[in-house]
């Protein structure tokens, strides 16, 4: 008969463990814990827990879509500039060479015609004032465009 007195104990005292207050923080399903597990699973902690970690992983999913969008974004940018700088240099690479014609046409008449020469002269430096400020801004390019790619290598945009 002291058998059976003695059975609803251990229910009792379980029951009374898991009426501990836990916080989902402190409940980790893979802790070998038993009275902590029991704890956490009664007061709901674990259902707590799961809660939070799937609103993380969507507002991370959501971070995710969003730098997927402006990586699509960014190629596509990429791509237009690439077209856009290849139509300048051809258009560039035109001038100079319509340039150097005319510049060759004129070089008798330049040497007998100092105002001549003068003009031709300040065309051939103010040509090369612009392809300085071309170069300085194509290189302030090509470092951001390198900066990015270090950033694509280290997987900065990568799913998470």
């Amino acid at each position: 008969m002291k058998l059976t007195r003695l059975l609803p104990l251990p229910f009792a005292a379980t029951a009374l463990i898991s009426g501990c207050a836990t916080t989902p923080g402190a409940c980790d399903p893979s802790r070998e814990d038993f009275l902590n597990n029991t704890s956490c699973l009664a007061s709901g902690a674990y259902q707590q827990r799961q809660r939070d970690l799937e609103s993380t992983l969507s507002a991370e999913q959501g971070r995710n879509r969003a730098f997927r969008i402006l990586l699509a974004d960014l190629e596509l940018e990429k791509t237009a500039t690439r077209s856009d700088l290849r139509a300048q240099q051809a258009a560039y690479a035109r001038a100079e060479a319509s340039w150097r014609q005319i510049k060759s046409s004129l070089a008798a008449a330049s040497s007998s015609n100092p105002a001549l020469a003068t003009r031709v002269r300040q065309i051939d430096e103010d040509l090369s004032g612009l392809e300085a400020g071309k170069r300085a801004e194509r290189d302030a390019l090509a470092n951001r465009v390198r900066l990015l790619q270090q950033e694509l290598d280290t997987g900065i945009y990568d799913d998470i």
